[in-house]
């Protein structure tokens, strides 16, 4: 009996130890696979390039790339707005930061050769589509003559920004995107409530001088309203300027037709007009009778003085001709 569970227990042992000799290999079978596992997703890491971003009242992002539009940048940063790309299509997608945030982007894209004039069209279309318009645009020609560079900014709705940079063609090749924002929504709170003040203020002053009866207090507190409508006007409009700037979004577009290179444009002076010349002896007449009048002027004391001294000396003659004559008589 001893025997047998002698050996019953010797059996379990060994069964025992077996399972842990089994589960340990599978234990190290596992950390090699994941440590294999981690190295090639290090490895693979740099070529999905998700973009980062920082949140933030102001700052700016970015993102450089040597392909065309239909795919996402390679690297990109942004503050105050997310920046990042949709891997499966390459789409632009920009995030939401707030009500009162003024955003900007600047985007340099290379275009092929002779479709320089085409393409800047294309984003001027592109643009006023999204109920955008133009602020400014500048064009730089070759040594032919040909335009083969330039750039337009639009001001476009802030939700349209990412559409219009999505939007443009496909054999567009960006080479830089750059964002920006720029919180605003402590400047609009403080207008506002600057605004609320002076408007309560003028109220306050109106019916002070609707009662008023003296015409000092009436002269004193026309001046006080004068003032507050002054600065109410003033803060009214840099509280539109503000707005202006968070409801529209400031796209600069810089196109470039692939390996152009451009020359500075010379200004040409322009030749003498009939019109110039009618001008500038108007100005020459004018200028000449100024000069008369000046001298007129000046020497009108002098002349009345001489005037003065003829006229004394004319006396003096006189009563130094008739005194012989009395003397004789």
């Amino acid at each position: 009996m001893n025997t047998r569970l002698l050996l019953l227990s010797t059996m379990s042992i060994a069964t025992l130890a077996g399972v842990a000799g089994c589960g340990a290999s599978a234990a190290r079978s596992a950390s090699t696979v994941h440590s294999a596992s981690g190295f090639s997703g290090a490895e693979a890491a740099p070529a999905i390039g998700v973009p980062s971003s920082n949140a933030g009242s102001s700052g700016a992002g970015s993102a450089s790339a040597g392909t065309s539009t239909s795919g996402s940048p390679t690297g990109s940063s942004g503050s105050s707005a997310s920046l990042s790309a949709d891997t499966s299509s390459g789409d632009i997608v920009l995030g939401s930061p707030g009500a009162d945030v003024a955003r900007s982007v600047t985007a340099a894209y290379t275009v092929p050769t002779g479709t320089f004039l085409a393409s800047f069209d294309t984003v001027i279309a592109d643009g006023v589509a999204l109920d955008g318009y133009v602020i400014s645009s500048q064009t730089s020609p070759n040594a032919k003559g040909q335009i083969v560079s330039g750039q337009v900014t639009l001001a476009i709705p802030t939700a349209g920004m990412a559409s219009l940079l999505n939007s443009l063609p496909s054999d567009f090749t960006a080479s830089s995107i750059n964002f920006s924002s720029v919180n605003d929504t402590n400047s609009i709170v403080d207008l506002n409530a600057r605004l609320t003040s002076a408007q309560a203020h003028l109220t306050a002053l109106q019916a002070l001088l609707a009662k008023a009866t003296s015409l000092g207090d009436i002269t004193t507190l026309e001046q006080q309203i004068e003032d507050v409508e002054t600065s109410i006007d003033a803060d009214q409009g840099q509280l539109n300027s503000l707005t202006q700037a968070v409801t529209y979004a400031t796209v600069t577009v810089q196109l470039k037709e692939r390996g152009a290179v451009t020359v500075a444009v010379k200004k040409v002076a322009a030749g003498p007009s009939v019109s110039s010349g009618v001008s500038k002896g108007w100005n020459n007449a004018l200028l000449v009778v100024t000069i008369a009048l000046e001298v007129l002027v000046t020497a009108i004391p002098a002349l009345v003085l001489l005037l003065i001294g003829w006229f004394v000396w004319r006396l003096r003659r006189r009563h130094v001709a008739s005194t012989p004559a009395e003397v004789t008589a």
